[in-house]
């Protein structure tokens, strides 16, 4: 039974990122990427220490495995954010978004050879459907060409690399923390702080709009991602990263069917969105059944 829990809880984590993707979505009607990222992360740590800060001991934390899930959570979700957002600028996100995706393959390569974890032919298998479906999810048909230079594309694929290897980081630290609820607040924790440093070190904090639409789009996403990373932090405790990794990137699947369902106006069920979806499916019935 313990098996099933560990791709149920990674597939929540997908579909709670991906709805906060949606909320955050509409907020940006209203402010900007910044904010959202800004506001999310905050109303997500406040949220996390709240609720899971009372079940921690603090006293019984050793210094590395602090030290090691702080850099996680710097590196995922605060650095592969930032580099998306800064590729998509540079590259358009029909270009970054798609190399974005290949985040699973960097997290299996990194878990086998440092971990010692083992990639049977149905991880890979479903592994690389998911890759590949995520990434046709990730195009988008409607952009126009955006003038780049080939050096850019490094960006999103720096992005895929550091959440990929912030996985098996967190994999790691599990064996010098056990607490789950422990090791999600030094994950969130350290994303914060890097947050605030950033903010203040580029003067970002001017772009941030306080509105009441702001706050309460962004505050939900804050909310979803708080729960989605509970359940992520959770399923890497139990499971082994070449699992886990893949499944939470089948959030494209369930970002494109809320957006079908909430933002009618802005999404379009194409052809590719079908085939990605397909690929997606596929890729995780592989992972899970076979």
């Amino acid at each position: 039974m313990e098996n099933l829990y560990i791709p149920l809880l990674a597939l929540g984590a997908a579909l709670c990122f991906s709805s906060g993707q949606i909320c955050s979505r509409l907020g940006l009607n209203y402010g900007t990427p910044t904010g959202a990222i800004s506001f999310s992360l905050f109303t997500s740590t406040v949220i996390l220490f709240a609720v899971l800060g009372p079940l921690t001991s603090w006293d019984d934390a050793p210094t590395d495995g602090v030290l090691l899930f702080t850099a996680a959570g710097v590196l995922s979700p605060f650095c592969t954010q930032i580099l998306l957002f800064i590729s998509a600028n540079k590259v358009g996100i029909s270009r970054a978004s798609p190399l974005r995706n290949t985040t699973p393959l960097f997290a299996g390569v990194v878990a086998v050879l440092w971990l010692g974890e083992t990639v049977t032919v149905a991880i890979a298998t479903g592994t690389l459907l998911i890759i590949f479906g995520a990434s046709l999810l990730g195009m988008r048909d409607s952009e126009q060409a955006v003038p780049y230079q080939p050096i850019y594309l490094l960006l999103p694929v720096l992005a895929a690399f550091l959440g990929g290897f912030s996985s098996p980081m967190r994999k790691l630290g599990y064996s010098m923390i056990d607490s789950v609820p422990l090791a999600v607040c030094v994950v969130q924790g350290g994303a914060f702080v890097a947050l605030v440093l950033y903010l203040l070190a580029t003067r970002k904090y001017r772009e941030l709009i306080f509105r009441r639409e702001t706050l309460v789009w962004f505050g939900l996403s804050g909310l979803l991602n708080s729960v989605a990373v509970t359940m992520n932090m959770t399923a890497l405790e139990m499971g082994d990263v070449v699992l886990v990794s893949p499944l939470i990137s089948t959030t494209p699947l369930f970002t494109v069917i809320l957006s079908t369902v909430f933002l009618r106006s802005f999404e379009r069920v194409t052809l590719k969105v079908l085939v990605g979806a397909a690929a997606i499916c596929l890729g995780g019935i592989v992972l899970t059944t076979l």
